[in-house]
């Protein structure tokens, strides 16, 4: 008797509920991992860690994720994802109860090392998932923009929604509201698929544990660098200078071992092609540029004293400006647009945020002020994903196509530490520079040190405070005056330096054709003697 092959989901289940169910599926992964980025403050307050180390955290997980990804694969394809995502939505449920009820740094750090390695299951399936939906190549184009959509707009939403909840409740009930979100989607795909796998059964012979360690040692090292390394004074801090060692060891023993297996567990003969070289470069500085919103929240909430709960029209703004641009970058390259026009005008709205925020620091302004660069910040992230991801992709043979995505999250990891380590640049040697500078000018000598200092101790005499008390709140108005009069100087070299970046990179890739002609052509029209 012939076996009956059955499909993935039941016949009676309705397309809206499966595409419903997936996203319920995917959405704890992303709560997750936004929980800790959005709500730094919160989370450092909670656990009595440095901000530093709250990057890390959320670090620890990006790397472990990257790192286990190319594991995962191997098991998606030998185990079902029924169980296998039981087993995940088990691990994590497990972890945010330990989080909960733990403030201890060393088992936080546990934890979001092992969530890290749980996030694999929930995005591989729901890939799977999603495109195996997707039979065409427009639906191909809308499956990245709606999986990659969701992962841009979870940092703003998981912030958007952190920030009311915890109005109203302690931190450590965010904990249990991710658990409460994990058994919808859990259910539902329980109810309306079959205990099928995606194909056929591959066992896991010559599966490269020892490539994985080795993977994952170099990316949680290097992201403990690129975090500390300001802070630690980078190399001329032993730790550091040994930390290195390790990382670059790990490194080489990697590449060698990739290149000597003959299944190896990420395939690096891709870089031979100089498409998919020039598109993870692409990759690396679109995160770059991407995550510089940092310091807007840190202003509107240090400087202008903006409650989280009061930024709900700004992050609302710049998710409608993802969306948008993920649907306009859609049609366009369904339209067959040229890519380098998309990816130009793309860095262009980048460039106008960077520009626009340049001007608006200030120690007076209003949140209204900040909703158009927003959403203009928005649109360009949104517009440039996609198709950064579908030039990759078609720079490669389709033969060779698996290891992509798994070089290319590599790449991102890259762009997004490399972003964390420049803005930590600038929040603490270039803040020292300017508070420096500062000093040395705002000294007794310096007649507008004493105007200031009289309009401080008017103020607080008007208050009724007695001449003693004005005078040592006058001087620690001053002091405060002056950090923050650093943190903005700061904070305009730091988007100086973007803006250059921009500038440089929206040259190359609208000029570089062009220049790359005109120096081959005389090289083919020349004949030697």
């Amino acid at each position: 008797m012939s076996s009956v092959i059955l499909p993935l989901f039941k016949p009676w289940v309705p397309e809206w509920l499966i595409r419903v169910s997936i996203f319920l599926v995917l959405l704890p992964a992303l709560g997750i991992f936004a929980l800790y980025f959005s709500n730094g403050a919160e989370t450092a307050g909670y656990y009595g860690m440095e901000p530093a180390d709250v990057q890390y955290s959320v670090i620890l997980m990006y790397a472990m994720l990257v790192a286990f990804l190319p594991v995962d694969d191997r098991l998606v394809k030998y185990m079902k994802p029924r169980p296998y995502l039981i087993i995940g939505a088990v691990m994590n449920t497990l972890t945010c109860f330990i989080c909960a009820s733990s403030r201890n740094i060393s088992v936080f750090m546990i934890c979001r090392f092992i969530q890290g390695v749980m996030c694999a299951p929930f995005c591989s399936i729901c890939l799977h998932m999603i495109f195996s939906r997707l039979r065409t190549d427009r639906a191909r184009v809308i499956g990245y923009s709606v999986f990659y959509g969701s992962l841009q707009v979870s940092i703003p939403g998981g912030a958007l929604f952190c920030s009311w909840l915890l109005h109203y409740v302690e931190f450590n009930h965010l904990f249990y509201f991710l658990v409460l979100l994990e058994i919808p989607g859990i259910l539902l795909i329980l109810l309306i698929t079959n205990n099928v796998r995606f194909r056929k059964k591959f066992p896991l012979y010559q599966l490269d544990w020892p490539s994985a360690v080795l993977y994952a040692t170099l990316l949680c090292i290097a992201g403990y660098i690129f975090v500390y390394g300001q802070q630690l004074n980078w190399f001329s801090n032993p730790q550091l200078r040994w930390l290195l060692l390790i990382a670059l060891s790990s490194g080489l023993l990697f590449c060698v071992r990739q290149f000597a297996l003959k299944r190896p567990l990420v395939n690096l003969r891709l870089f031979r092609f100089a498409g998919f070289r020039n598109g993870l470069l692409l990759l690396i500085a679109y995160y770059t540029f991407k995550g510089t919103t940092g310091h807007v929240y840190a202003y509107l909430q240090g400087v202008l004293q903006v409650d989280p709960i009061h930024l709900t029209p700004i992050w609302l703004s710049n998710i409608a400006g993802i969306v948008i641009g993920m649907v306009v970058a859609s049609r366009l390259v369904l339209n067959q647009t040229d890519t380098r026009w998309i990816l130009g005008n793309g860095f262009l709205f980048l460039l106008l945020f960077h520009i626009w925020m340049y001007f608006l620091f200030s120690r007076v302004a209003g949140t209204s002020q900040f909703l158009v660069p927003m959403w203009i910040q928005g649109f360009g992230t949104g517009a440039l994903f996609v198709p950064i991801v579908m030039y990759v992709v078609g720079t490669v043979p389709a033969a060779m196509a698996g290891s992509v995505s798994f070089i290319g999250i590599a790449a991102r990891f890259t762009g997004f530490c490399g972003s964390l380590a420049f803005a930590n640049y600038f929040q603490l040697y270039a803040r020292s520079i300017h508070y420096n500078k500062f000093r040395e000018q705002f000294t007794d000598i310096n007649p507008m040190r004493e105007d200031v200092l009289e309009q401080f101790r008017q103020h607080f005499l008007a208050n009724g405070r007695d001449m003693a008390t004005a005078r040592q709140l006058a001087d620690g108005a001053a002091k405060h005056l002056l950090q923050e009069q650093t943190g903005l100087r700061a904070s305009m070299d730091y988007y100086a330096w973007m803006i250059i970046g921009l500038s440089v990179l929206m040259t190359v890739i609208i000029a570089g054709p062009w220049v790359k002609q005109q120096v081959l052509r005389p090289r083919k029209a020349f004949t030697p003697y």
